[in-house]
């Protein structure tokens, strides 16, 4: 059984409620594929070699570190429910807004490449996934060539900042003559790389905020957006469909950046994983029938190849 995790930044901490539920119910993945927040979910789980309560709070006790709090994530938070409280506050959010948008401007991204490397190694460990005690895969994409790029081997910390690299938040990852930026453009729930990876059933799990942001188009820029979100959208549910199971957390009001709840988020993960235990146990008997199957043609396969036919001997 494969597990695919999606991106989605700070929503996609709900994946580790869907894994806690998951162990609880005795159900091992046998691989694990993951997009941008996904990859590092899934190397995270995968390096630690603990349960899933453990990753909850190893990234609890991360968000109160120096290495964290240097990423400023506060201010790129855009809660709907912070309206200014007055004139001063108005005018203070729009300075920070504004040296935000300046920032993805004029600079490579708005978090300097130092600090995004900073919270990538005081994550995860400096190895290969090769040393990984099962195959993982992260997905990102090679802005040059317009290809997917799925790091299966090589070091785990490049991979993953690779497949993190939100364009204009985070840095381009320089890889010979590739450019990586943040898989979830052209693959958001890597399905089909846990496929590859040897898993009969995949589970996918989708923590994207969906196409309803936008409502009202005063701007060419809201129209812009639309579009995009729309095809990204139909490209989501066309990779989707190859999953056996799929999962999607309520994080529609969760802002990519708003990291302030981490339990709740995790616990919005639960509540959408809960539900699909039988689904997931039921999946993975179809597959294991499957296997046997597929197992058993193979090896007559074999046999009709080595045994001499009648009338040869």
């Amino acid at each position: 059984m494969g597990i695919a995790l999606g991106g989605g930044s700070a929503r996609g901490l709900s994946q580790i409620g869907v894994l806690e539920v998951l162990e609880e119910a005795g159900i091992v993945a046998d691989v694990i594929a993951g997009t941008s927040m996904g990859a590092l979910i899934g190397a995270l789980y995968l390096c630690r070699n603990e349960p899933a309560s453990a990753l909850r709070k190893k990234m609890k006790e991360f968000m109160a570190t120096e290495a964290f709090k240097r990423a400023r994530f506060d201010v790129l938070r855009e809660g709907k429910e912070e309206e200014p409280e007055g004139f001063f506050e108005s005018v203070a959010q729009s300075v920070r807004k504004g040296i935000m948008y300046s920032y993805s401007v004029y600079r490579e991204s708005i978090i300097a490449r130092d600090i995004f490397e900073d919270i990538i190694n005081e994550l995860l460990p400096d190895i290969r996934i090769e040393e990984l005690p099962k195959p993982f895969a992260a997905v990102s994409l090679d802005v040059i060539s317009g290809e997917e790029v799925i790091w299966t081997k090589g070091s785990l910390r490049q991979a993953v900042m690779s497949s993190s690299a939100i364009p204009g938040f985070f840095p381009p990852q320089i890889v010979g003559t590739e450019i990586l930026v943040d898989g979830g453009w052209t693959n958001s729930v890597p399905v089909r790389p846990a496929l590859a990876l040897g898993a009969n059933v995949v589970v996918a799990v989708d923590t994207s905020r969906g196409s309803e942001e936008i409502f009202q188009f005063k701007r060419g820029l809201d129209l812009i957006i639309r579009t995009a979100q729309i095809m990204m959208k139909k490209l989501r549910e066309m990779q989707l469909e190859e999953a056996e199971v799929l999962i999607q957390p309520a994080v529609m009001d969760i802002h990519w950046a708003d990291f302030l709840d981490p339990d709740r988020v995790i616990e919005l993960g639960r509540q959408a994983a809960l539900p699909k235990v039988k689904d997931i146990q039921a999946a993975m008997r179809r597959g294991f029938r499957q296997k046997l199957l597929r197992d058993a043609l193979d090896l007559t396969k074999i046999y009709q190849k080595i045994l001499p036919a009648r009338g040869e001997q």
